[in-house]
């Protein structure tokens, strides 16, 4: 009996190990199996991401193609959801005539401020009289006062000779200048270099024409003197701008002047400066 027992027991433990055995195989098929999942579902992701990266860098390239075209809606939302160094990245060619994605990053600005104030041809400022003061006894708006002299002392620091030739002109002033300039020639042609009574920067008291202390006569040629130079590189730091820039002559009616500067503020300076614009063209970008 004892020896029936001592094998029924024998045989049971040898079944308990079989059984776990089997059980151990297959839990290590089943983490083996895992394992392979992990690892093909990882192949996978690396697969996907650089084939995503491909298409990526194969569409930016396509982009550059000056044959294919980004709905300009499409630009803009990405304009106003990244940084407005994106429009930089945008090819030229796929932005001309396209305003709203050129200056999407043009200054949050209220264009009826009294900075923005715009007198030309086909904007008259009527009979309008801002508050005057005086700069070294020229006239002009008082609160460009400051950043003038600022600026004038900006130039003088360098060793410039600056004089301020002429600032604020009322209406009944800017008559007689321009009826003084019809005696040399006929009405359209003086128009281009003295504005009509109404439409004159002067009028606004928010603009001067500036001129080397030797270098009266107001001509062209004052672009190359070192006061011109440097003026028209640095007046956006002070809040001005040329206000007649070379090659803008169809869009303001008025020649280039290289002597005349006129306040609008730093910030919308600096953007008319950096994007090459005249005033007409900055407030436009507003209508």
């Amino acid at each position: 009996m004892a020896n029936n027992k001592g094998r029924s027991s024998t045989t049971q433990t040898t079944k308990k190990q079989t059984v776990k055995r089997k059980r151990q195989s297959r839990q290590a098929r089943e983490q083996e199996l895992r394992r392979n999942v992990l690892f093909v579902v990882g192949g996978a992701a690396v697969l996907l991401a650089v084939i995503s990266l491909i298409v990526v860098i194969v569409s930016h390239r396509g982009k550059s193609k000056a044959s294919e075209t980004v709905p300009a809606e499409d630009i803009v939302e990405m304009t106003e959801t990244a940084d407005a160094d994106l429009v930089d990245m945008i090819p030229i060619a796929e932005i001309a005539d396209r305003p709203e994605v050129m200056y999407a990053d043009k200054p949050d600005i209220d264009i009826h401020d009294w900075k923005y104030l715009l007198a030309n041809s086909t904007h008259s400022v009527s009979d309008y009289e801002p508050i005057i003061d005086y700069l070294e006894g020229v006239p002009l708006d008082y609160r460009v006062i400051e950043p003038m002299s600022e600026f004038i002392e900006g130039a003088r620091r360098q060793g410039l000779n600056v004089i301020i030739a002429s600032g604020y002109r009322s209406y009944e002033e800017q008559q007689w200048t321009f009826d003084l300039q019809l005696q040399m020639m006929d009405e359209e042609e003086a128009a281009t270099v003295v504005a009509r009574p109404g439409t004159s920067e002067h009028q606004t008291g928010l603009a001067a024409d500036i001129t080397d202390d030797y270098y009266e006569i107001k001509t062209e040629d004052l672009e190359n003197t070192d006061l011109y130079k440097w003026m028209s590189a640095h007046c956006q730091e002070y809040g001005f701008i040329v206000r007649f820039p070379k090659d803008k002559e169809d869009v303001t009616k008025i020649i280039y002047e290289p002597w005349h500067f006129r306040y609008v503020g730093e910030e919308a300076a600096k953007y008319i400066t950096e994007k090459g614009l005249c005033l007409e063209e900055f407030v436009a970008l507003y209508e």
